[in-house]
């Protein structure tokens, strides 16, 4: 598939912008020094107060201190306004009445904030990669969704976070399993499952994102998977953002009548036009087994660019928003794509704004179910790595130094077939040494075998035990598996 030309054009502009978002942020030395963990783990008066954000370099703390903590605001970045001294009284409220103005002012907010998805991706590309994993790993905790792809920013393209997913586990109950009450647990990058993706072809006048909340969440309990335009902040214009990649999943809980689909599910969003950002969207159209495509209308420049998909084995749905003035067009243009994109009426989904929200969101389901239900391709986060090498899509684990790290663990683990046995040859000091050195440990504290001998007897007898265990545990040399361990951790 051609890269449309207008992403290399694209890179210049955004190199810029990252770099003054990052001044705002006041992150700029950390391009080059890496956060790491022991900075956001650090315990001193900086991260003992309370981290309501007040400035713009406020914002990349409040992320990280509130995802660490698990807490579910961590996205947000409102700044707070004002001071309690300046703030008006409801007396001084009441005496100047209604103001006229604020029929006509748009809100001021937008110009004073940041886009939470700028703030994630200046984080993300400020940290190391052991900090990376873990906040994905949190993010993973919270339910949000995560960044598959980021934006070419400080890099010629854009990069697949397959090392920073590394660490997430997964665990679900298929239907298959409900009634044996069983349940799989697997790494998330290994796990096969169908993937969904929904993208946009030029503006859209309502939310993709907060669709795609509504259409992963249980009936009655709505989540924000998606930052969207009606969150906080969520309607501010993004600087450093449209390109992104995310996804979410969904994993059944083995409850038939609560379950919105049988098996795991993958969902992915691209933030932008898909013009300006053709590599990541053909990325799209080769993992998927679906890609929905919104759009307000199709005209002779989007007919132009999606015929460039004809030799696309993947399924496509658009979802449209009717427009009278515009309808004709639009249908003739669908007529003509329609034998080039395998195009069936079920494969429209139309939309306006009398169309009922939540009947809209059970034909998207319904329509996903039966996407699921057509033996639809199944593909891991890994398996994903393969056709981005061969786009040309940066893969965060090829770095050099990763590979290294990688080849050590698995000149490791490969040695391990019984992983008991294992611990008690390779790991000595780990073993029945240590527990009877616990033990000794935890008598002298408590004294509760001393029966009639003194005290201070008692407690030579133990240190002389002590003693003992110590001179048995220095007898143990390093094996040649920890030799391993302590020089890839040194280089």
């Amino acid at each position: 598939m051609s890269i449309c030309p207008i992403n290399h054009f694209y890179g210049r502009g955004t190199k810029k912008a990252f770099r003054e978002v990052l001044s705002k942020l006041k992150l700029q030395k950390n391009e080059s020094r890496k956060l790491r963990m022991n900075d956001v783990l650090e315990i001193n008066s900086g991260s003992l107060k309370d981290w309501t954000p007040w400035k713009l370099r406020d914002l990349p703390w409040h992320f990280l201190r509130k995802v660490m903590a698990l807490n579910v605001t961590a996205r947000s970045t409102n700044l707070r306004c004002g001071t309690p001294h300046d703030q008006r009284t409801k007396v001084d409220e009441e005496e100047q009445g209604i103001n006229e103005q604020m029929f006509f002012v748009s809100d001021t907010d937008t110009k004073v904030s940041m886009n939470p998805l700028d703030v994630l991706c200046a984080v993300l590309l400020c940290s190391d990669s052991f900090l990376q994993q873990e906040i994905l790993s949190k993010m993973s905790m919270c339910q949000f969704a995560l960044p598959l792809l980021l934006p070419a920013l400080d890099t010629p393209k854009c990069t697949l976070m397959l090392w920073a997913m590394r660490d997430i586990v997964r665990k679900w109950r298929p239907h298959s399993l409900a009634e044996s009450r069983g349940f799989r647990e697997e790494s998330l990058v290994l796990t096969k499952m169908p993937t969904i993706s929904f993208v946009r072809l030029g503006s859209c006048s309502f939310s993709k994102s907060k669709l795609l909340s509504e259409v992963l969440s249980p009936s009655q309990q709505h989540h924000d998977f998606f930052i969207h335009r009606d969150m906080e902040s969520g309607n501010v214009p993004r600087e450093i953002a449209d390109g992104l990649v995310e996804i979410s999943w969904f994993f059944p809980g083995g409850r038939k009548n609560l379950d919105l689909f049988p098996e795991p599910l993958a969902v992915t969003n691209l933030r932008g036009d898909i013009e300006s950002h053709w590599l990541q969207f053909s990325f799209l159209t080769e993992v998927s087994s679906a890609v929905f495509i919104f759009a307000e209308n199709i005209t002779e420049r989007e007919y132009t660019l999606l015929s460039s998909l004809k030799e696309s084995t993947t399924k496509y749905y658009f979802i449209l928003n009717r427009q009278a003035g515009k309808s004709s067009e639009t249908l003739a243009f669908l007529n003509k794509l329609a034998p080039v994109l395998k195009l069936k009426n079920s494969h429209m989904l139309m939309k306006d704004s009398s169309t009922n929200k939540a009947k809209f969101v059970e034909k998207l389901q319904s329509t996903i179910q039966s996407i699921m239900n057509s033996s639809p391709k199944m593909i891991g986060i890994e398996d994903m790595a393969v056709t981005a090498r061969e786009l040309g899509i940066q893969i965060d684990e090829d770095r050099v130094e990763w590979q290294t790290a990688s080849n050590c663990v698995k000149a490791i683990t490969t040695e391990i077939k019984d992983v008991a046995y294992y611990k008690q040859e390779m790991l000595r000091l780990q073993g029945d040494l240590w527990k009877s050195l616990a033990k000794v440990e935890k008598e002298m504290c408590r004294m509760r075998r001393q029966g009639d001998i003194p005290a201070e007897k008692y407690k030579s007898q133990l240190k002389d035990k002590m003693l003992e265990l110590r001179k048995q545990q220095n007898k143990c040399d390093l094996t040649d598996e920890l030799d391993k361990l302590i020089s890839s951790t040194s280089l």
